[in-house]
């Protein structure tokens, strides 16, 4: 009983590792750091196997890599169906709802896109209201991630003639966060329903 206790504990730590190692690589691939750095390739040889299935299914959103959120969604996924087996085994009369299980990670999975979509919308709008240098590469480079998260909502107007707002940005950033709430709400619900 105790080595199940153990194991359970075990898989647990082993997915926050691997989670803050792919958080690591990924925060390195946003600096001017030299892919041949020993700390470069070891994060590489060890996230870049985990994360290459992912990338070859998943297609980049307006230049978002999402395969590493996707990887850690499944890899907290397995380890929670694993951890609850353990227990299972090691405190009798427990139990393992692997449906819930599937829809709880969807829904992290829709949240969090919705989450990191929302806030390049909002890094976007932010931009807008402090009249940003357009041509300056990370405004520019936001600017081109966020346009076909915003396109949908250029009809609605422009930037604003003296506040310098990006309407369509500021519409766009108040749909993802009513797509956020109607995902939770939906979600909790059906979690509701399954215990």
């Amino acid at each position: 009983m105790n080595l199940a206790l153990s194991l359970a504990n075990l898989v647990h730590y082993l997915a926050i590792a691997l989670y803050i190692l792919i958080l690591a690589r990924v925060l390195l691939s946003w600096f001017p750091i030299s892919p041949w750095h020993p700390l470069v390739r070891v994060l590489r040889a060890i996230v870049d196997p985990i994360l290459r299935p992912f990338r070859r299914l998943l297609p980049t959103l307006g230049g978002i890599d999402l395969s590493p959120l996707v990887a850690i969604l499944i890899i907290f996924f397995v380890a929670r169906v694993v951890e609850q087996a353990l227990l299972f085994v090691a405190i009798p009369g427990g139990q393992i709802n692997l449906g819930a299980e599937i829809v709880l990670l969807i829904a992290q999975l829709l949240e969090n896109i919705i989450i990191v979509l929302g806030v390049l919308v909002l890094i976007r709008l932010l931009l807008s209201v402090f009249s940003a240098d357009p041509w300056h590469p990370l405004v520019s480079g936001i600017r081109t991630m966020t346009n076909p998260l915003v396109r949908p909502f250029a009809g609605f107007g422009r930037r604003g003639q003296h506040t310098g707002l990006d309407i369509p940005a500021l519409i766009a950033l108040v749909a993802y966060v009513i797509l956020y709430v109607i995902v939770a709400v939906l979600v909790g619900n059906l979690l509701v329903r399954a215990f």
